[in-house]
């Protein structure tokens, strides 16, 4: 263990800044510490070492190091074993008996070292990772070359050549990700004017992009809103969540823990957004929110299995209704009378009567449901079916599950469009591992027509009054892909703040 430390703290002190290093070095030999008693503790325990003039992103690093390592490297301070280390490449350059291979490894990760230091200092953290892993790639790729030169053992030249394969395409993914977040292509969103708003869980707040110069502006929240939608009249956009966090994970069906708080729904007037937000306390894990034309919002409670009936104008609940385990998704019928309920963790769809606030039926339709999408006459319902890779087909008349359709991995959030020829399905895929497409079904024919390829963690989903543009939320970029109907193609990709959700489209008048 203490050898394996000592090797830590030479290769991240060989990443240190020269002048970081210099500076440590004169600290330690002017300033040395009193020879360790039998009865006083290590060296590390008395805290980091004091290296007044180191820049403050060297100093962080290393107080954050383990106590090993911090050891290690006073005693090589102490002992001018530091000097000896930071002249040993030059050594190593001149050695004249040293094999040509390993004064080629030794050059290559001299050249990979400084730049994945610079890359790490960046302020945003997937930046960092992202800019300090591009070198740390290419120092692999400039390894495996190598041994390619060098090496005679067929099963080396095989790893060598597979990491050169896998490496240069992650560094051209590294590369056009970096490229895309820097200076994102403007999208030219046509005659489509309004306003697209994503729920931000991750950042406390909702993102709004005006469709008419495709700027983004940011409405903080007091929660971390999972879900977004608009009263029919468009006076109110409503967002529910749980009470913002730091911390808060975003893009998740489960319960996230937020200390037993009561979630709220968040009524704001888009059309000024410096009024203050009026707050509804609605209960445990609001996950989705609909409005009808009647002055009232339904809130899907995960953690209550019930939808809270809530009076916007009196700012009031006003009623709740049992359903399955575990409420997501939701939407009201195109005529108002029936909201249908997608529960999670009992594979079911609740169907409630909005005039009475009864639950009148409950239909299986499969594992894990996570929403639903009525086509415009209302004779059918889609399920998205996220642990099946799958979307139910509800008949409303017969309320009888019709068949399923096979889509991409971890299908969340469903849209139907307006003219009721498309349904489109954004499959987010697993948490470790999130997709990046949305598949197109032809409602004509019941099978997926074709794939489409937005961001990483396709996750929420809308669509324009005029149906001509799709807008679909990615949780793992940050961003809101716009889709062409007519076209079927992904023309844009808009940043917006962090771990987008649900969104809804706004039209402009």
């Amino acid at each position: 263990m203490k050898r394996t430390a000592i090797a830590f703290s030479v290769s991240l002190v060989t990443a240190l800044p020269a002048a970081a290093l210099a500076q440590a070095g004169h600290d330690a030999h002017h300033d040395p510490q009193p020879p360790a008693q039998a009865d006083q503790a290590p060296a590390a325990s008395a805290g980091p070492m004091v290296m007044p003039g180191m820049p403050e992103q060297c100093r962080t690093m290393m107080q954050g190091m383990p106590s090993e390592c911090m050891n290690a490297m006073q005693q090589m301070m102490q002992s001018g074993m530091m000097q000896g280390m930071m002249a040993a490449p030059d050594a190593a350059h001149a050695g004249e008996t040293l094999p040509d291979f390993t004064r080629a490894y030794v050059d290559a990760m001299d050249a990979m070292h400084g730049p994945m230091m610079e890359g790490v200092m960046a302020d945003d953290p997937d930046t960092a990772f992202v800019r300090g892993m591009i070198p740390h790639h290419q120092g692999a790729i400039a390894m495996a070359k190598i041994v390619q030169q060098y090496g005679d053992d067929p099963e080396t030249r095989g790893w060598a050549a597979r990491i050169v394969e896998a490496q240069e395409g992650e560094i051209a993914e590294m590369q056009a990700w970096l490229d895309r977040k820097a200076s994102p292509k403007p999208v030219d969103f046509g005659k489509t004017g309004g306003t697209v708003w994503s729920a931000d869980e991750g950042g406390n707040g909702l993102s709004a992009i005006d469709l008419n110069s495709g700027a983004v502006t940011t409405v903080p929240l007091p929660v971390s809103p999972h879900n977004v939608d608009l009263t029919p009249d468009g006076r109110f956009l409503l967002a529910v969540g749980s009470p913002a966090a730091d911390d808060h994970a975003a893009g998740g069906h489960g319960h996230a823990d937020d200390g037993g708080a009561e979630g709220l729904l968040v009524i704001l007037d888009p059309a000024d957004r410096s009024r203050p937000a009026a707050t509804v306390g609605v209960g445990s894990h609001p996950a989705h929110v609909v409005a009808d034309g009647q002055g009232r919002a339904f809130v899907s409670l995960s953690g209550g299995d019930e939808v809270a009936v809530v009076d916007l104008a009196r700012t009031e609940v006003i009623g709740r209704v049992g359903t399955g385990a575990s409420p997501h998704g939701l939407r009201l019928s195109p005529d108002g009378a029936e909201l249908y309920v997608a529960n999670v963790e009992d594979g079911s769809v609740s169907v409630i009567d909005t005039a009475s606030l009864t639950e009148t039926a409950r239909l299986p339709v499969g594992t894990a449901p996570v929403q639903v999408g009525f086509t415009p006459d209302g004779g059918k319902v889609y399920v998205s079916l996220r642990d099946e890779n799958r979307v139910a087909v509800i008949g409303t008349a017969t309320r009888e599950v019709l068949g399923k359709i096979e889509v991409g991995p971890g299908p969340i959030q469903i849209m139907v469009t307006p003219d009721g020829r498309h349904v489109y399905v954004a499959n987010q895929g697993p948490e470790g591992a999130p997709n990046d497409t949305v598949s197109v079904i032809d409602t004509a024919t019941g099978q997926v027509a074709k794939t489409l390829k937005t961001g990483p963690g396709a996750h929420g989903v809308s669509v324009s009054a005029d149906g001509a543009l799709v807008f679909v939320t990615n949780t793992a970029d940050d961003s809101v892909s716009v889709i062409d109907v007519r076209q079927q193609n992904v023309i844009g990709t808009v940043p917006v703040g962090d771990g987008p959700n649900g969104t809804v489209y706004a039209s402009p008048n």
